[in-house]
């Protein structure tokens, strides 16, 4: 029989994911809980599994493609049904498969988004405009499309020349004929041809937004659209917090766990969000409420050769500097490898994005949106600084909140960020958080 497995539902509030890499091809015979695809959705990178045996009849599309939760993924004749197939190749009978009706299919080609000048300016170069891939607003053909498909198209159509010519005359035409002469000067004008189009494409290289990055960009637009973003900026003295850092980090050194500044960033957070829990929230556009959240999920955002993501500490309140250390490190190397299961990346309730040693000295972060604020924390720099009327070198590190301004107004912003620099400006208080 045939069996559709449709997306699944596979996380609060996704709706559809993207194809990234296919693991089957059509045709393939694939056993119960086989990968069959590398999907990506709004919160991570996901490979599914097929749960049943059979045959892949039909794909839902090809990679890059988005395919909506209900929608099928794949279409499979199961197990029973290849058996049967295989048993009436022996003279056996069997009962005739059921045909796919046309939802099963392979979804006819998009309709190009177009202009009507457009539409007539590709009839008249003899472009088929629906395989022309559209870098315009929402997927837009533009004439700027058309002359690149053309210029894609002749340069292959040149390749395959060059390599038909060469084929001939290496297989049939005898060295140093009149024929195979021709050729060869054929074959150098082809190349110069290519050569030259060569140069027209190196003034400029497309890469198709998709995967992780396209989810990026949705998000952070989706942020910057809804909620009003507000900035605050401020610096820190964090001489105290470097020495103790250090003479920790040598201690649990010696058990391989590698402590940096984030613990005590998060330990002072979580302070911070307990006397002003207005930025522990979540504002419900459709009931018009403030959500405070009564647990304290610390998402921290994480840079990768794949581009940011955000692994959440749950609980981060509960545990002590030592316990941050080991889980940051445990998250953040999955998160290289890409390894991060869904849970791993939801439920934040508030996020801390770090620009690292080598960043500037203020940003303005976005908010990782439904959450309300995100604070940044910037490089360490040792820099001159009055303190009691007297010029002294001091360790200073750079802060910026960003917040909603629909929900937090700059007075309190200015005392949440007060707050959290107390706790680093006195980091012997936070190592009494321990369990």
């Amino acid at each position: 029989m045939i069996y559709e497995f449709k997306l699944p539902d596979i996380g609060e509030g996704l709706h559809e994911a993207e194809i990234i890499r296919w693991l089957i091809r059509e045709g393939d015979v694939v056993k119960a809980d086989q990968p069959i695809a590398e999907i990506q959705t709004d919160k991570a990178m996901v490979e599914m599994t097929t749960p049943v045996a059979g045959k892949v009849v039909v794909l839902a599309g090809p990679e890059g493609a988005t395919v909506k939760v209900g929608e099928p993924l794949i279409v499979v004749e199961t197990e029973a049904a290849v058996t049967a197939e295989a048993a009436s190749a022996d003279g056996s009978a069997r009962e005739p498969v059921p045909a796919l009706r046309g939802e099963f299919l392979r979804p006819a080609r998009k309709r190009a988004i177009a202009a009507p000048s457009v539409r007539k300016r590709a009839r008249e170069m003899g472009v088929p405009i629906d395989e022309v891939e559209g870098t315009g607003e929402g997927g837009r053909v533009t004439l700027a499309d058309l002359e690149r498909y053309v210029r894609e198209r002749e340069a292959a159509a040149a390749v395959a020349e060059v390599a038909r010519r060469e084929a001939n005359e290496a297989g049939v035409l005898p060295t140093g004929s009149a024929s195979a002469a021709g050729g060869r000067q054929e074959s150098i004008a082809a190349w110069t041809s290519i050569a030259s189009l060569d140069a027209v494409f190196e003034e400029e290289e497309r890469i198709p937004l998709r995967g992780l990055r396209k989810k990026i960009a949705e998000k952070m637009v989706k942020s910057m659209y809804t909620a009003p973003h507000v900035t605050g900026m401020d610096e820190v003295d964090v001489t105290k917090l470097v020495e103790i850092r250090k003479h920790l980090a040598s201690q649990l050194a010696e058990e391989r766990i590698k402590l940096t500044y984030l613990p005590f960033v998060i330990k002072a957070v979580t302070r911070a969000l307990k006397q002003y829990p207005m930025f522990n929230a979540s504002l419900d556009e459709e009931t018009n409420e403030i959500v405070l959240k009564k647990r304290y999920h610390i998402g921290i955002a994480t840079a990768t050769k794949a581009g940011l993501v955000v692994p959440v500490i749950r609980d981060a309140d509960q545990k002590s500097i030592r316990e941050l250390a080991i889980e940051i490190a445990e998250l953040s190397e999955k998160a290289h490898r890409q390894a991060l299961r869904l849970e791993e990346l939801q439920g934040s309730t508030f996020t801390i994005t770090s620009t690292g040693a080598g960043g500037g000295w203020f940003a303005t972060p976005i908010i990782n949106y439904p959450e309300v604020a995100i604070l940044g924390v910037h490089a360490i720099k040792r820099r001159p600084v009055v303190v009691d009327d007297e010029i002294v070198i001091r360790d200073m590190m750079g802060m910026s909140l960003t917040f909603d301004h629909r929900v937090i107004d700059g007075e309190p912003a200015g005392r949440f960020m007060r707050t959290v620099a107390h706790y680093l400006e006195n980091p012997e208080v936070l190592l009494l958080d321990v369990r």
